[in-house]
């Protein structure tokens, strides 16, 4: 009774707060009510919580001798236990009270992976928590106090075999439970825990290391043949893939780094494996004779992944019932030594006396082997072909790089035969689920959008924005070189959108389970669309070589290029102040976490608050300073350079000898400043009054205090004086939308007065309104207007 009334008391506070939720739903006008979500997250992750956490809290009071001692054990076990454990390097959900796989809610795929996983340890916890109460009521302490050992001694005698026998019932079907999630989740489907990871990586890095430096071929071709199996959770890959020497020497051995939780066959003629390592899946294979100068191969690859049981977490969302998104990354094995194994912070490389590592290669101007390796493949392949025959259930959509050439059915299945139209990036995705598909042309290329039955809602936005990209892109930029631009939704167990050549995927979080329908401003789906569009410039057709600077010509490139089209759509050029001050504050955050070094922009080392966030506000503050025409044009200029070309890759430094010939003597600081060095600024409004003229005008008197800082590396800020071109404007209102007499000032000295005559009187006054420039504390820049006595 007194368990019962813990689970009905918190089951009654779930349902009354899912009440709330409804009204929620309701009062913002959605009227899909789904109740049956509700209370499936409810039985699937509440109520078992309840049932465990009110057995083992009611167990552990009868045990105790003293309530509050009992109350302090409770609460230890509530909120101490999952950090004990941690402590412990302990994982495992059976060791976690109520642990179990996560339920995490997608429209598109339901409850996901975790549910089998969370239902048998529901079960486990709940056979645990009831045995623990059938204990309890053996030991319950009847009449006078008495202690817990004679409580058991009459128990022994008192206690009916029937309740006897319930108890050893609940307790072997406990131990059946037991025994087969721990087959479940440590057999069938082992892990580590996160000190083990750890330790494994240092190992690894420790005993292979000595093969960074090692020659390999790259993949020159590709044709995969895929079978995806959503419901069992399988895939089935088979794959010939050209390797090339392009090197200067023989290659005599080839190493492969296999993906956990894959069968991977590999068939490599001339080639024999003389070294495997099983635990660490590392093969190294001799070619006999070698691979010389210019000679190819063949690699025939047959993977697989089969999904076993259920796991002690969620387990991969990679291939799901409906909503697969794998990438060609997933399903090959990785040749030769991947740093990308290695651990990357300092203190812990240091616990296991690991020498510092080097995150980027350094920026060099001097041609090296360095630039032959962008910095998405690094040496392992260049601009390839890729062809793919790809099945799935009859239900589903399949989805892989390039033009569909073929489709057709066979066995209940539905296959596809897609072929890329030009030769791209060796990094690419594979996506099967139940679609709907919308599609428009523009210039002869197809607009795709592949969305789930329930999320029509965006779609029409979602063809404008890329339509409006294709036409930013192409006018300032170049030619598109697909035939096909997809944007394909996946469950959210992810929140990103990724761009892969013509393809990019985007999760239903981030703009397709929101209705934006009404919206007049700019919102999320313009933004991350135009972003990605930016890719199939800036990484697929330029990518940079694989050292500091790369990720500035790909990520800053494509985040200045969403800027532009949102700032080509928006009314009101005020507006885009508020995607600046995103950036903005995106670096400014980021850098003051900065655990290593922070670099100048040119300079980045795949920092993305650098990247995304600084290296946005600049490129849009230097159109706006240059003019938009000449950014433009030396980007065009620097892409055709280099567009689809194999190695050398540029570097930023490359990008630099494009963009310093337009920029003007009288604002050759930017370059050195905003580029080349790290600089703030630190402007400040400190006085704006006015009068009133006899001539019916307004006279504005400014105080202003400006200087600026340079930074190193480590933080170390020193001011410096400036002589730079900075705006001063004024609003006429106090939203600070309409932006009235601005004008670009010649600011050479740390204090300032400015006054002006105005027709109108503003309410505030600015500078630097617009939020051009990375001010370290942009909220003293505006001050309120006052009457001058």
């Amino acid at each position: 009774a007194k368990a019962l009334s813990l689970v009905c008391i918190a089951s009654i506070l779930n349902l009354f707060f899912i009440g709330i939720g409804i009204i929620y739903q309701l009062i913002n006008g959605f009227t899909r009510i789904e109740i049956d979500i509700y209370l499936l997250d409810f039985f699937y992750d509440n109520l078992p919580l309840f049932f465990a956490f009110g057995g083992v809290t009611i167990l552990i009071q009868v045990l105790s001798s003293n309530k509050y001692i009992g109350y302090f054990i409770s609460i230890l076990v509530l909120l101490i236990w999952e950090i004990v454990l941690s402590v412990l390097d302990i994982s495992s959900n059976m060791l976690d009270v109520a642990g179990g796989g996560s339920v995490y809610y997608s429209d598109m795929n339901r409850f996901g992976p975790g549910v089998k996983s969370a239902l048998w340890f529901n079960l486990y916890w709940v056979l645990f928590s009831f045995l623990g109460l059938l204990i309890a009521g053996a030991l319950w302490n009847r009449g006078s106090k008495s202690s817990l050992l004679s409580r058991i001694k009459t128990a022994r005698k008192e206690i009916p075999k029937s309740y006897r026998g319930v108890i050893t019932i609940t307790f072997a079907a406990w131990i059946g439970v037991a025994g087969f999630v721990y087959y479940n989740t440590q057999v069938l489907n082992s892990y580590r825990s996160n000190d083990t990871t750890e330790q494994f990586m240092a190992a690894f890095e420790k005993k292979y290391s000595k093969y960074k430096g090692a020659v390999h071929p790259k993949v020159t071709d590709a044709k995969y043949f895929i079978d995806i199996f959503p419901n069992k959770r399988d895939i089935h890959v088979k794959a010939d893939l050209e390797l090339t020497n392009e090197s200067d020497s023989a290659i005599d051995s080839l190493h492969f780094f296999n993906s956990e939780g894959w069968d991977t066959k590999l068939n490599i003629p001339n080639a024999k494996a003389v070294y495997k390592d099983s635990t660490y899946l590392y093969t190294i294979y001799k070619l006999s004779p070698p691979l010389l100068p210019g000679e190819k191969t063949v690699l025939t690859l047959d993977n697989k992944f089969i999904t076993k049981g259920f796991e002690n977490g969620t387990g991969p969302t990679m291939i799901v019932k409906n909503g697969t998104f794998f990438n060609n990354g997933d399903i090959l094995p990785s040749m030769g030594y991947n740093d990308a194994y290695e651990i990357s912070d300092k203190n812990t490389r240091k616990k296991y006396d690991l020498k510092p590592k080097e995150r980027t290669p350094e920026l060099s101007s001097e041609l090296s082997e360095l630039h032959n390796r962008n910095y998405i493949n690094n040496g392992q392949s260049d601009f390839i072909n890729v062809e793919t025959i790809i099945s799935t259930i009859s239900s589903q959509t399949a989805i892989a790089p390039g033009s569909l050439i073929k489709k057709w059915k066979e066995n209940d299945r539905t296959y596809y035969h897609y072929k890329t139209d030009t030769p791209s990036l060796n990094f690419y995705a594979f996506m099967s689920a139940d679609y709907e598909i919308k599609k428009r042309k523009w210039n002869g290329v197809d607009i795709e959008v592949y969305y789930d039955e329930k999320h029509p809602e965006n779609i029409d936005m979602m063809l404008d924005a890329v339509e409006r990209s294709l036409v930013y892109y192409t006018e300032n930029f170049g030619p598109y070189f697909h035939k096909q631009c997809r944007i394909i939704e996946f469950p959210r167990y992810a929140s990103f959108a990724q761009a892969f050549p013509g393809t990019m995927p985007y999760s239903e979080a981030i703009g397709f389970v929101i209705n934006l329908e009404d919206e007049t401003e700019n919102n999320i789906v313009d933004a991350v669309i135009a972003h990605e569009m930016g890719h199939q410039w800036w990484a697929h057709q330029v990518i940079g070589a694989n050292m500091q600077g790369g990720t500035m010509m790909s990520e800053s490139f494509s985040e200045y290029s969403s800027l532009m089209t949102l700032k080509s759509i928006t009314k009101n050029p005020m507006k885009m102040r508020e995607f600046l001050k995103y950036n903005h504050d995106r670096y400014l955050r980021g850098r003051s976490g900065e655990r290593e070094k922070e670099l100048p922009l040119y300079k980045v080392e795949n920092q993305g608050y650098i990247h995304y966030g600084k290296g946005s506000v600049i490129l849009y503050a230097l159109q706006d300073y240059i003019g938009e025409d000449k950014v433009n044009l030396a980007m065009k200029n620097f892409l055709e350079e280099y567009r689809y070309k194999n190695p050398p890759y540029p570097t930023s430094l490359d990008f630099m000898r494009h963009l310093e010939p337009h920029v003007p003597d009288s604002l050759d600081y930017i370059i050195k400043d905003w580029f080349k060095e790290i600089t703030l600024y630190d402007n400040r409004l400190t006085e704006a009054n006015y009068t009133v003229l006899d001539n019916g005008k307004y006279e504005v008197t400014l105080n202003i205090e400006s200087s600026k800082i340079k930074s190193d590396s480590l933080g170390n800020e020193t001011k410096t004086k400036i002589n730079d071109w900075i705006d001063v404007g004024f609003f006429m209102d106090d939203s600070e939308e309409q932006l009235y007499e601005a004008k670009r000032l010649k600011f050479n000295k740390e204090q300032s007065t400015i006054t002006v005559q105005l027709d109108s009187l503003p309410v505030k006054a600015a500078i630097d309104p617009r939020r051009l420039l990375i001010d370290r504390v942009y909220k003293d820049n505006i001050k309120s207007l006052s009457l001058e006595e």
